[in-house]
């Protein structure tokens, strides 16, 4: 038998149809994921913030890490609990995972990196972590809010992004890069790149759902 054509309306009703499927993903329970990551940055953002602050005491920048040693098995409990109950994953759902595993492969090496180099009597290299967490995942919050038309997740990637390069000519320009303006600055970021966009898709798919 001879497959069937699809007629450019049919092409975009599937299309449509893949990019709502996607977004029901993300809405639940991806959704999780996203709140997880969101919550758990700006949480120790917090931490860091107020104990570096109030001691002074650089050891606490070791607070970061709780952001990889949480966040990474939490991410697979959740992740193998949508796999169970989720459906086949659809063409956007797997060039989503994509770009996120990216951005995480990206965070490994640059971590190794800046270890590397404050072994070598640069630890300010650790501001390279910095610069990631705004551009590098700023572009993969854009870039998935391009796939799923979804401009909240465009517009919080995208202020990341111009925030991160902002920090770097403040960098540049021998500006100090203190704790009481940058670190809100990044709590910001995480809110519009993950907390905003996944309570906005939620209420669009309950209304939808009504």
């Amino acid at each position: 038998m001879e497959e069937k054509k699809l007629t450019p309306q049919e092409s975009m009703e599937l299309i449509a149809s893949m990019i709502q499927s996607t977004k029901r993903r993300v809405a639940s329970p991806d959704l999780r994921i996203s709140v997880m990551w969101g919550v758990l940055v700006i949480i120790t953002a917090l931490a860091a913030w107020i104990l570096l602050s109030t001691t002074h005491n650089p050891w606490f920048n070791f607070v970061w890490f709780a952001i990889p040693v949480i966040g990474i098995p939490a991410n697979i409990i959740l992740a193998n609990g949508r796999e169970k109950r989720s459906r086949a994953k659809t063409y956007l759902d797997k060039v989503s995972e994509g770009i996120w595993k990216c951005v995480g492969y990206i965070a490994i090496g640059v971590t190794i990196a800046c270890f590397i180099a404050q072994q070598c009597g640069y630890p300010m290299a650790w501001l390279a972590m910095f610069y990631y967490a705004f551009i590098i995942v700023g572009f993969g919050a854009a870039v998935s809010g391009l796939l799923l038309r979804e401009s909240s997740y465009v517009f919080g990637g995208l202020f990341s992004i111009f925030s991160g390069f902002a920090i770097i000519i403040c960098s540049l320009s021998q500006i100090p890069l203190l704790y009481s303006w940058v670190v809100p600055l990044y709590i910001l970021c995480f809110l519009l790149m993950f907390i905003v966009p996944a309570f906005i898709i939620s209420r669009k798919i309950k209304v939808e759902e009504k």
